[in-house]
C-alpha cells in the first residue's frame, strides 16, 4: 500500500530571498535619488533666482522681494548664501547694499518668530556673512549690515562674534558699531572704546558713553540711570530709556523696569498721543527679543501692561512705588471737519 506524503512546505530559497533584497534596494535608491534630484532641482532654481536678483541690482534696482522664496525646509539656501557671499566680495556699491540688504531679509525669514512679527536674525550661516564679508570695506554696505547685527541679532549669539566687532571698531570707528559693540560686549573692544573716551568729539557722543557703560565703566552707566530717573520730560525720558536699553547691563535693565508704570506721555498737538512706557517696553524687547509678549503688535489692554509688569518683577525683582497709571499705547485725535462744511 502506497501512501501519498503531503507536500512539505518550503520556505524561499536563498536565492529568492537575495532578488528581493537586491530589488528592494534598487527602489530605494531610485526613490532617494530622484528625491535628491529632486531638492537639488529646486536648489538650482533658487541659485537661478538669486543671480537674476544680482543681476537686476546691477542696473539699479533695489531689493523688495519676498525673501521665503530662498529658504529650503525653513532654512536659508546654502548655494543661495555661497552666491550673497561672493556678490559681497566681488560686487561695488550700490549692488552690496542690496546683497546686505536681501541676506539680512532671508535671515529674518528663516526665524521661527518671524509670523509672529519678529525682526530676529538667529541663523548661524547668515551672521557670518554679515560680520565677515559685510564689514570688510568702509562703505554704505557696511553701515547697513552693522545696522541689521545691532537690531536683529541677539545679544548672546552676537557675543560669538565680538572679537571680528572689535577688530572692525578699531580700524573704522562708527557710531553704530558703538552700540552693536555695547550689545555684544566684547572685552576686546574695551582698549578701543577707553581711546575713544579720552578724545573729546568722540566722548561727547551717547554712542561712545553707552559703549563705556556696557562695558564696565560704572560711573557712566549711573549717569545713564540717574538721568532716567530724574527725566520729568517725556522726551527726555523715552531717550534715557533707550539708552538704557542699549547698555543692557543687569543695573540699567533693573532700573529700566522702574519705568513701566511712568505717567509721561508724549502728545503731537491735534495728531497723537503716546505713552513713554512704549519706550521702556522697546528697550527691554531689545535685549530680550523672543519675548513675544514685549512686541508692539501685542499690547492691546491693560492686562497686557500686567503681564509685562510680572515680567519685570520675576526678572529684576521690580517694586512698584505707584499705581499703574490708565490704559494707553497711542491715542491718535479725531480729526477736525474741513472749515466751512
Amino acid at each position: 500500500m502506497e501512501w501519498n506524503n503531503p507536500p512539505v512546505a518550503r520556505g524561499p530559497r536563498a536565492s529568492e530571498i537575495s532578488a528581493v533584497i537586491i530589488l528592494f534596494a534598487v527602489i530605494v535608491q531610485a526613490a532617494v535619488a530622484g528625491c535628491c534630484h529632486y531638492e537639488s532641482g529646486k536648489e538650482s532654481e533658487k541659485l537661478s533666482q538669486a543671480q537674476e536678483q544680482i543681476r537686476k541690482f546691477r542696473t539699479g534696482e533695489e531689493f523688495r522681494g519676498d525673501a521665503g522664496v530662498y529658504l529650503v525646509n525653513g532654512r536659508p539656501d546654502a548655494a543661495v548664501l555661497s552666491e550673497l557671499r561672493a556678490a559681497l566680495g566681488r560686487e561695488e556699491e550700490p549692488v552690496r547694499e542690496q546683497v546686505c540688504r536681501m541676506l539680512a531679509e532671508i535671515g529674518k525669514s528663516a526665524d521661527p518668530l518671524f509670523a509672529k512679527g519678529g525682526n530676529l536674525i538667529r541663523d548661524r550661516s547668515v551672521i557670518p556673512i554679515l560680520t565677515e564679508e559685510g564689514l570688510s570695506r568702509e562703505t554704505a554696505a557696511r553701515d547697513i549690515c552693522i545696522g541689521y547685527l545691532q537690531e536683529c541679532v541677539p545679544a548672546p549669539i552676537l557675543k560669538e562674534y565680538g572679537k571680528q566687532l572689535a577688530g572692525n571698531l578699531r580700524m573704522w570707528p562708527d557710531s553704530r558699531l558703538l552700540l552693536t559693540v555695547a550689545k555684544a560686549k566684547p572685552p576686546e573692544a574695551a582698549e578701543t572704546v577707553d581711546s575713544l573716551m579720552k578724545v573729546q568729539r568722540w566722548a561727547e557722543k551717547a554712542e561712545t558713553r553707552v559703549a563705556a557703560a556696557a562695558l564696565g565703566d560704572r560711573e557712566v552707566e549711573e549717569a545713564f540711570i540717574r538721568r532716567f530717573r530724574e527725566a520729568a520730560e517725556p522726551k527726555e525720558k523715552a531717550e534715557a530709556a533707550k539708552h538704557l536699553g542699549y547698555i543692557g547691563t543687569p543695573a540699567s535693565l533693573a532700573a529700566l523696569a522702574e519705568g513701566m508704570r511712568t505717567g509721561l506721555v508724549i502728545e503731537m498737538a491735534g495728531v497723537s498721543r503716546r505713552s513713554v512706557r512704549i519706550f521702556v517696553i522697546d528697550a527691554l524687547r531689545y535685549n530680550y527679543p523672543d519675548k513675544t509678549f514685549l512686541y508692539s503688535n501685542a499690547v492691546r489692554s491693560d492686562a497686557d501692561y500686567e503681564t509685562i509688569e510680572k515680567f519685570c518683577e520675576e526678572t529684576f525683582g521690580t517694586k512698584w512705588k505707584e499705581a499703574r497709571p490708565p490704559f494707553l499705547w497711542i491715542e491718535g485725535f479725531p480729526s477736525e471737519p474741513p472749515k466751512g462744511r
